[in-house]
């Protein structure tokens, strides 16, 4: 979905005369300009009245009443073919072909009590005008014409009324789970200042809801032309300019989603990339499949990070090398075979490991030893079952649970016993030492909430070694890990998952 939202302006519409000059309802005399709205009372066949009894300049009819008789003179004949988008033709031409499929007219309609010498240049019908142009010319766009009763100089109300109306428009957005739920243009040029500063104020607020645009149109230089008579036609803008807002905060922002994807917090990463997704959208989605895996659903993860879904969607083939896709592709074929083998079992359990360096590296101790202390149980669970410890005789399983055969969940403490048993290890050998000080640490950790400390894993696990450095401590925990593995089990150099942090990280860091 792509909704643009005009601010209407009184220069934004021309209507063509039959003496070939195109005039600007906003024309006037002022600023150099010429007197097109007199001229267009006359081309009316009208006298160009006053909203006062005073003949003052200043409450001469303009564009509200000039507006309100063009449109119904174009209602009555159900014809709005004449209307000239001035500033906006150029823009929906472009855009409409590219998914635009709704717009939104503001009007200024200020309340009867506001002097007319303000009053009268407000754009209401001026946006009706355009939307009735619009509707003619792209019967398949949704037009809609706002026009809330508020003084222009009122920006407090301004901006209440704005929010509302807002949220409600990007209010879907919120709980949808497409990545293009909704792109949002603002086109402010031309407007009264409260009115464009405060809709671009509350556009750049929305950018974690939606992709916010702006659109600027480039007004053509001379303003008008010489054409009939001496007479001079106003000109339609030819260019404009599409700004993601995401370009202006990104210097300042990106910074703060690197913090964040370093420390792995995946999905504040993603609230945050949520307004550049125009630009980073193959960040902003693997932000969000690293954190299902953070949160244990590697497997919806490696699903959502398959083919067309992420790697071999436009934005990842524009951003990754097509090498490092072909070793990603490779990792999670092996990873997410329909029938698993113990291959497939084996490395998606490994891929914990990602979250035990990550856990490490945050100095979340008691988090990383208990993905670890889970992955050496998994590891010796899936070896049990792949080598039948029962039936070998190296696991026993209690005497009223025998007859569940390989549906017997071994504890923790049943599985290393069974693997020193099947290693006829001795119980002083270093292996088991360490499988009883995991126990321990486990056991303590699970009932009573003890909190680990690096030194506490290193004591305990490695008293000959001293260290105090969690990247020491983490290689330690993954030899560990490794000397529990099967001879026929390959494991990677890296885990897949923190291939991915690093091209993450890295992409962050070099924009």
């Amino acid at each position: 979905m792509k909704t643009l939202i005009i601010t209407v302006g009184t220069r934004q519409v021309g209507w063509p005369c039959r003496d070939g000059i195109v005039r600007s309802l906003g024309a006037d005399s002022d600023r150099g300009h010429p007197p097109h709205i007199d001229e267009l009372y006359a081309e009316l066949g009208l006298a160009r009245g006053y909203h006062s009894d005073e003949p003052k300049p200043e409450f001469g009819y303009s564009v509200r009443h000039l507006g309100e008789v063009l449109y119904q003179k174009c209602q009555a004949a159900q014809d709005f073919s004449p209307v000239e988008l001035l500033l906006d033709g150029v823009i929906l031409a472009d855009q409409v072909p590219k998914g635009l499929n709704r717009i939104i007219l503001w009007g200024t309609n200020q309340p009867e009590g506001t002097p007319w010498n303000f009053r009268r240049g407000d754009t209401l019908w001026l946006a009706h005008l355009m939307a009735g142009k619009i509707r003619q010319q792209y019967p398949t766009i949704k037009v809609d014409v706002w026009q809330p009763e508020i003084a222009v100089n009122q920006t407090d109300q301004i901006r209440q009324h704005l929010e509302q109306f807002l949220v409600e428009l990007v209010k879907d957005s919120w709980t949808s789970e497409s990545d293009e739920a909704l792109t949002l243009q603002i086109q402010t040029k031309g407007s009264v200042p409260q009115v464009a500063n405060t809709l671009e104020i509350a556009a750049a607020a929305l950018m974690r809801q939606c992709i916010v645009q702006q659109v600027i149109p480039i007004e053509p230089s001379p303003l008008f032309e010489d054409g009939n008579g001496g007479k001079r036609s106003v000109r339609s803008a030819t260019e404009f300019n599409l700004v993601s807002l995401g370009q202006y905060f990104w210097p300042v922002e990106r910074e703060r989603i690197c913090s964040a994807w370093e420390q792995g917090d995946f999905g504040e990463a993603k609230v945050w990339l949520a307004g550049y997704r125009d630009r980073r959208k193959a960040l902003y989605q693997l932000a969000e499949r690293l954190a299902l895996a953070a949160n244990w659903q590697l497997q919806d993860a490696l699903k959502q990070l398959q083919g067309a879904q992420w790697l071999d969607a436009p934005p990842t083939k524009r951003e990754v090398p097509k090498r490092l896709r072909s070793q990603w592709r490779a990792a999670i074929q092996e990873r997410c075979k329909t029938n698993e083998t113990p291959k497939s079992k084996f490395l998606k359990i490994w891929e914990e490991t990602f979250l035990i360096w990550l856990e490490l590296k945050r100095q979340n101790v008691s988090l990383a030893f208990f993905y670890f202390s889970r992955t050496l149980e998994r590891l010796l669970y899936l070896r049990c079952k792949i080598e039948d410890w029962i039936k070998q005789g190296w696991l026993t399983p209690p005497e009223d649970k025998r007859n569940w055969g390989s549906n017997y969940k071994a504890s923790f403490g049943e599985l290393w016993r069974a693997f020193q048993k099947m290693k006829n290890l001795n119980d002083d050998a270093r292996l088991v030492e360490q499988f009883k000080a995991i126990n321990e640490l486990r056991n303590k950790q699970v009932h009573s909430s003890h909190p680990l400390t690096l030194t506490d894993i290193t004591e305990k696990l490695f008293p000959e070694s001293s260290n105090s450095d969690w990247k020491i401590t983490y290689k330690a925990l993954e030899q560990l890990l490794q000397s529990v593995c099967s001879d026929d089990w390959t494991i990677p150099e890296e885990p897949l998952l923190q291939s991915l942090y690093q091209w993450g990280l890295d992409s962050l860091n070099q924009t």
